[in-house]
């Protein structure tokens, strides 16, 4: 296939020195994050009696991502050795609070949540940093991130299964217990292999934005954002569709089929190594993305949408990796583990704009319509990121967006 070449296997990624002994701590340690959102929901809910309470607690540690890249910066200037242990055990110290606290003062715990979301450490973009590290001097580095993006979506598959059995069993308090053992002991486990120790230089004068001042990843951070906001749009309707129906537990195997969708992308993705460029790719996949919920606001039956929104779902986790590996190529190497991060935190905002606009959209309309208005988005993304290098508005266009010039490093 033109653009493409083979690459190396998973095994070739897995049998690299510390890969095995570094990957699997890091996926129990991020796992925690899969179980964290539902079980820190039932705590405080319980708690409170009230679900408004315990959904601004879920946002508020969601708000609290916004101090990753700083976090992540920490570790690029002081190793994951010296700065990951201390977040999870404050993280961890702060989910066990919540675990184990007895009042109903709800903006005491609303406060508590939102504190120890501060200090979650940045498990995902520390662990590509280390595959960057592990990969040098070999061609596995995209076959590693397929491999670590793949891991990630069947964690955020497993983890609202395993928080589902867990309450069931138990209850939210110990699933909220389970989460912190989790990441604190996934975390201590992580940053015994020799590359947790490595840190990069610094240069003498370091802008305070960091990265944020390469052209190339603002504008790769802007598309991030922006097909976010339309995916989430996606999830808002999916379950209005359910709603609808009378079948609102629907709503969660709609989703899980993304998720699967997902993870078949990731490896199919995975099986050549990509020649084209990463603005080509992105697309590419968003296109897809764009025709997946153009073709869901066509049905309204639930079969049918499940089968379409896997199909959909086959592009998300190779999004993802080509924005990982361009932030890589755009970024010097003490600035890229920080850069990595700013994917995710563009991501988690995109989300919660699509996710907030959609909410109050369908009082107004139908779930049909807000479908084809994800839709539009995604393809008014396309067609900046595929602009042609002719004609005035396009350049207009794409410096109203900071994409009107070629900044950064090269690809």
């Amino acid at each position: 296939m033109p653009g493409t070449t083979r690459a190396g296997s998973y095994r070739d990624v897995l049998l690299l020195p510390h890969a095995l002994r570094t990957f699997v701590p890091a996926l129990f340690g991020r796992l925690a994050y899969g179980l964290l959102p539902l079980s820190a929901l039932f705590t405080v809910q319980q708690s409170t009696d009230s679900f408004a309470t315990a959904g601004a607690a879920v946002a508020a540690f969601g708000l609290a991502s916004l101090s990753m890249p700083l976090k992540a910066r920490l570790v690029d200037r002081f190793s994951q050795r010296r700065v990951l242990p201390v977040l999870a055990l404050l993280c961890a110290l702060g989910l066990g609070l919540t675990a184990s606290a007895r009042t109903t003062n709800a903006a005491f715990l609303i406060t508590l949540v939102g504190i120890t979301g501060l200090f979650a450490p940045p498990l995902g973009p520390s662990m590509r940093a280390t595959w960057r590290l592990i990969t040098e001097g070999s061609e596995l580095k995209e076959r590693a991130y397929a491999l670590d993006a793949i891991c990630e979506e069947t964690l955020y598959l497993f983890g609202p299964l395993l928080t589902g059995v867990l309450i069931t069993l138990w209850s939210p308090r110990l699933a909220l217990t389970c989460t912190a053992i989790l990441l604190l002991v996934g975390t201590l486990l992580m940053v015994t292999n020799p590359y947790a120790r490595h840190t990069s230089p610094t240069p003498p004068k370091q802008h305070l934005l960091g990265p944020l001042t390469i052209g190339g990843l603002r504008r790769i951070l802007l598309i991030i954002m922006a097909t976010a906001a339309g995916i989430s749009v996606a999830y808002i309707c999916l379950a209005a569709v359910a709603q609808s129906q009378g079948r609102p537990g629907a709503a969660g195997y709609l989703e899980a089929g993304i998720g699967v969708g997902s993870v078949i992308g990731g490896l199919l993705w995975a099986r050549r190594n990509h020649t084209r460029s990463p603005h080509t790719h992105l697309a590419v996949l968003i296109a897809l993305l764009a025709t997946g919920l153009l073709a869901a606001s066509l049905t309204t039956n639930l079969l049918v949408l499940g089968a379409v929104m896997a199909c959909t779902g086959l592009a998300i986790a190779p999004l993802y990796v080509v924005s990982y590996l361009a932030s890589d190529d755009l970024t010097p190497a003490h600035q890229r583990t920080e850069a990595s991060t700013w994917i995710n935190t563009a991501n988690n905002l995109g989300s919660s704009a699509g996710s907030s606009l959609a909410g109050l959209a369908l009082d107004q309309t139908t779930p049909s319509q807000g479908f084809l208005a994800g839709a539009a988005l995604l393809a008014c993304v396309v067609l900046v990121v595929m602009r042609p290098r002719g004609g005035r508005w396009w350049r207009w266009l794409g410096g109203l967006w900071g994409l009107g010039r070629r900044g950064g490093r090269r690809r």
